[in-house]
């Protein structure tokens, strides 16, 4: 009588493990690939804050795009707070990297906490590129058609015909990183 115990016993065992592998395998086989993690990790790469002192301002590479890190110092963001007037406008609203709504163009919606500016340095023309710390309005100046850009990215005179597009970012790793959204989805 033992002998069919122990086969039951066995088959069970055999079962169970074999539906618990089952459940693991399909599981498995819903998570991302590498390539996947690797491509949304690339599209919002991390920015280490120790790397900018107060005042750094500079066009890096990120993804084969031209991105504005600009860290703003307590004079910049003094600056920032007097230009922030929609009435000096030409353009009330900025265009979000990845997004299909702009929004409105105001320092607190632009930034990251007052500080950090992130914005694309690209236009459409290629022979367009920005000066940095310069222009009427201390902020970007574009040669090609003399569009003076303020310290939020918004063109305030010139040919340029819209504001920079801002870029979403967020503070990471106890506030020791900058997480840039180039995909635009937070």
């Amino acid at each position: 009588m033992r002998r069919p115990n122990t086969l039951y016993r066995v088959t069970t065992a055999a079962v169970v493990f074999s539906l618990i592998l089952g459940i693991v395998f399909i599981a498995r086989t819903g998570l991302p690939s590498a390539d996947v993690i690797a491509r949304q990790e690339a599209s919002r790469p991390i920015i280490k804050v120790s790397d900018f002192n107060p005042g750094d301002v500079e066009i890096i590479s990120l993804n084969n795009r031209r991105v504005i890190v600009w860290r703003r110092n307590e004079t910049d963001r003094t600056l920032a707070a007097s230009q922030n007037a929609p009435e000096g406008w030409r353009h009330q609203n900025s265009r979000v990297l990845g997004q299909a709504q702009t929004v409105f163009a105001d320092d607190t919606n632009v930034t990251l906490e007052g500080e950090w500016f992130f914005a694309l340095a690209e236009f459409s023309n290629p022979y367009q590129h920005l000066i940095l710390r310069s222009g009427d309005f201390e902020g970007f100046f574009e040669g090609l058609y003399a569009g003076h850009f303020d310290l939020a990215g918004r063109i305030r005179i010139g040919g340029g015909s819209t504001n920079l597009t801002v870029i979403k970012a967020e503070y990471v790793d106890d506030g020791q990183g900058i997480q840039l959204y180039l995909d635009g989805k937070p």
